[in-house]
């Protein structure tokens, strides 16, 4: 019966929402993003270092993000400013995300949004979430779904 009031505890303890807090923090995520409209392919892998300052409910966010060379494309950087909402009692949270890319050359810039959800370990938040980037491309509406997963410090 010990056991059991132990093992109730220590998962009472794990699963306790975290508090409130601010300050800074730093991500670092790989995503894979696909296109769905008007064609279905896979768009080069992704790495995206993501520094940001959360008070309370609230973060701004500025993602860096270096895609690969992969699929007959060529290697761009992109840059996501993000604002996200991640209430202290929930495991998931949302983001705006204003997704200016391709600063080699072309810049197009759109809003798109992400939802996602993760938990701690050891110190580090591990999490997973999905993002939806629409973008105009010389006149024509590209949709593109992305699957991130990364690790974040300092949360």
């Amino acid at each position: 019966m010990r056991k059991l009031a132990f093992l109730v505890f220590a998962a009472a303890l794990f699963a306790a929402p975290r508090p409130a807090s601010a300050g800074f923090f730093v991500e670092g995520s790989l995503g894979v993003p696909w296109h769905t409209n008007p064609n279905f392919y896979r768009e080069p892998t992704n790495l995206m270092l993501t520094p940001g300052f959360e008070i309370v409910w609230v973060s701004a966010e500025l993602g860096v993000v270096a895609n690969f060379e992969q699929f007959s494309q060529s290697s761009t950087w992109s840059l996501r400013p993000m604002v996200g909402i991640r209430p202290p009692a929930f495991p998931v949270y949302g983001k705006l995300i204003f997704d200016v890319h391709d600063l080699s050359g072309g810049t197009v810039t759109s809003v798109g949004g992400a939802l996602g959800g993760g938990f701690d370990l050891l110190g580090l938040g591990i999490f997973i979430e999905g993002d939806y980037i629409p973008r105009q491309v010389a006149g024509q509406n590209l949709s593109i779904f992305e699957v991130r997963l990364g690790v974040s410090f300092g949360r």
